[in-house]
């Protein structure tokens, strides 16, 4: 080995030491490792701030339980407990309060930031256990009035507190009591007697050997015991040969009774009664069995009288003595009582019923039993008539029957005044042929009234009045009649004017529509298009309508004015324009005074022949036609031409006091609306 300052080189050099000295850290001072005791000293100064912090964010509650024993548990977050008292930090948490015996509670418990606080929770007791034994028999329970099942079974779960108690068993009567209940699951035992319902009662006859039955149930054979719930109870008692008897017994819960005896009577006779003809009213001894036919029972050892009797016949008497045997048939023969009825029938090939039994042909005199009879004529083509007749003895009666054909029928039966649904009235008028227009050499004529023959066959109806504004108003609410100069003609039951002709058609079908008609007028939106001629809708009366109801009277003859022939009117015969409007109009008829400036409410002066108010005066009136010449040859029933520019107008107004126009000959017409134009109703009969 060669000692030197530095190793050698190659495989067989010694070693040498070195010096060596270990690194120093930069700061200069060594490092060391913390000791377990620095180490708790830390743990232990944290905890001490957790608590700290904790008992500084913490609020107190007291929270007090019924019962006070209930025990606490508490999720959500960490509570220290001190004393009665709990530290939470404000939040929210579940709390469950638990005690023996009582029903758990959860609920959310919430800490707020306020101080002292404080809760209390009660827990309900769990439903006590309730073992109920009744004797002689299980009874249904009811607690509080609803069904809980029965005794003699399983404990009841009954809640805690004061419940009434009620036993029901069949064939016992029921029991009723106060019930205590500790609740908390503690058993509780009730044992009670049930009191029988019924009674006991001997039953016997004389003879022995009677079935008994009660409601039709047979109990038993006598002498026998039965038992009889509380009550009226009636026992038959039923032995062959003897007639039934009855037992009626009042009967008591808990008794037992002794009846005495019941003798049994042989039984009745058994008669089958009939009538010719049946439904005679029968007596037996003067006391009322019914009606025939029926069945009898009678005392077979004695005498008895039945009397028949039927109203229209003779009383039928017989006699039944002892020993009448059982299942007799006896039929009783009524002898009937009839009178004379005698009857003239045209047309003399008619015939006469009664019901559906044919009595004969045309007129004849008939026996009849003297009871309310219902006899029909009949013949092909006719109505049927029926008369109701109650013959009498002694005094003939005649009836006259002149059988009508269907068409005089239906004719007859037409109402000779309708109302519409919203009050209108109209009546019905039967037209005639007669001459429309007036005279070349009639004062006041027009060149557009020349005469000429109309022939008039449809029957129709005409309004009484001219339509109102609150008529209107129905079924346009917010139609104005307006004014004139001032004058209201606005009135409810002034005519309703400032009208088309197609607002007054429009309002026709309207009402149509109401009454459940079909319409006259034929429209395409709000316009009118035309008419069906063959509808019984409402509808504006035709010129020709209009004048016939207006001028021609009984003898055929036509009205110039509406009150006559002459110049001036009568008082009350219209409202045309007067002295009372000279202010507002020019023409005026002189001396003459209505009292009414402008139109005056409907009905107010008199009326033509055939009842009809304002035919001329008052408004004047929009008619179905449509303005033209007046045709050359004699026309049927005229509607007027489907298509014009303007419609008739007929009729004086308030605003007339001309000769010209206050004649009922006058034609008007137009197309637009005016003050003293108006309109009313017509429709066909069918």
């Amino acid at each position: 080995m060669n000692p030197g300052n530095g190793p050698s080189s190659g495989d067989d050099q010694p070693i040498r030491p070195y010096d060596y000295t270990p690194p120093v850290a930069a700061t200069g001072t060594a490092l060391k490792r913390p000791g377990r005791r620095q180490m708790a000293i830390a743990a232990a100064l944290i905890l001490a701030l957790l608590a700290l912090w904790f008992l500084l964010s913490a609020r107190a509650i007291e929270i007090r339980t019924v019962p006070a024993e209930a025990e606490l548990a508490i999720d959500g977050g960490g509570y220290l407990a001190l004393g009665s008292r709990l530290l939470l930090r404000p939040g929210n948490y579940q709390l469950t309060v638990s005690a023996k015996g009582y029903a758990t509670r959860q609920q959310q418990l919430l800490i707020s930031k306020a101080r002292d606080q404080q809760l209390t929770v009660e827990l309900d007791k769990l439903p006590g256990l309730l073992l109920i034994t009744t004797a002689p028999v299980p009874a249904r329970v009811l607690i509080d009035g609803v069904d809980a099942g029965y005794s003699n079974a399983a404990p009841l779960g009954v809640s805690a507190g004061t419940h009434r108690l009620r036993l029901e068993a069949e064939r016992f009567l029921p029991r009723e009591q106060a019930l205590e209940i500790e609740g908390m699951e503690i058993e509780q035992s009730l044992a009670l007697d049930l009191a029988p319902g019924w009674g006991t009662y001997r039953v016997e006859t004389q003879p022995a050997g009677a079935s008994i039955l009660l409601d039709g149930t047979q109990l038993g054979v006598t002498p026998t015991e039965v038992e009889l719930m509380a009550g009226r109870r009636t026992l038959a008692l039923q032995l062959a040969g003897f007639a039934d008897a009855a037992l009626s017994i009042e009967a008591s819960a808990g008794e037992r009774q002794q009846l005495p005896p019941v003798a049994l009577r042989r039984a009745d006779a058994r008669v089958q009664l009939s009538s010719r003809p049946s439904g005679a009213s029968v007596t037996v001894d003067g006391v009322f069995q019914g009606s025939t036919p029926l069945e009898l029972a009678l005392d077979s050892s004695a005498t008895h009288e039945l009397i028949a009797f039927k109203a229209g016949y003779e009383r039928a008497v017989r006699k039944l003595g002892p020993g009448t045997g059982a299942g007799q048939q006896l039929v009783l023969e009524l002898r009937p009582i009839t009178g004379e009825v005698r009857l003239d029938v045209k047309p003399a090939d008619a015939q006469i019923f009664s019901g559906e039994r044919l009595l004969g042909k045309g007129s004849q005199t008939l026996r009849l039993p003297s009871t309310a009879q219902k006899l029909t004529i009949r013949r092909s083509g006719f109505a049927s008539e029926t008369l109701s007749v109650t013959p009498r003895p002694g005094f003939p009666q005649t009836f006259n029957v002149n059988l009508r054909t269907v068409a005089q029928q239906k004719l007859a039966a037409v109402k000779s005044r309708i109302t519409t649904g919203i009050g209108q009235e109209l009546v019905l008028l039967r037209p005639a042929d007669f001459s429309m227009g007036s005279s070349r050499r009639e004062a006041g004529r027009r060149a557009n009234e020349a005469l000429h023959e109309v022939r008039m066959r449809r029957p129709f109806y005409l309004g009484v009045a001219e339509v109102s504004n609150a008529e209107f108003r129905m079924y346009r609410g917010a139609h104005s009649s307006g004014n004139f100069k001032g004058k209201s003609l606005n009135g409810d039951d002034q005519p309703a004017s400032l009208l088309s002709w197609e607002d007054a058609a429009l309002f026709c079908n309207w009402l149509s529509k109401r009454d459940g008609l079909p319409d006259f007028y034929r429209t395409e939106g709000n316009t009118v298009t035309g008419f069906n001629a063959g509808s019984p809708g409402y509808r504006l009366p035709s010129e020709a309508e209009w004048a016939w109801a207006a001028t021609v009277q009984p003898g055929g003859t036509n009205l110039r004015f509406s009150w006559g022939a002459t110049l001036p009117p009568p008082a009350k015969a219209g409202n045309f324009a007067d002295q009372s409007s000279a202010s507002l109009l020019g023409d005026v008829i002189a001396g003459y005074d209505d009292g009414f400036p402008v139109s005056s409410p409907r009905k107010r002066f008199t009326p033509n022949r055939h009842g009809l108010f304002d035919m001329s005066g008052n408004a004047a009136e929009w008619v179905n036609d449509y303005y033209e010449a007046v045709p050359a040859t004699r026309v049927s029933d005229p509607l007027g031409p489907e298509l014009g520019e303007f419609h008739v107008i007929r009729g004086a107004s308030w605003r007339h006091g001309g000769i010209t126009e206050l004649r009922l000959a006058f034609r008007d017409y137009g197309k637009e609306a005016r003050a003293d134009v108006g309109f009313r109703l017509a429709r066909y009969l069918e």
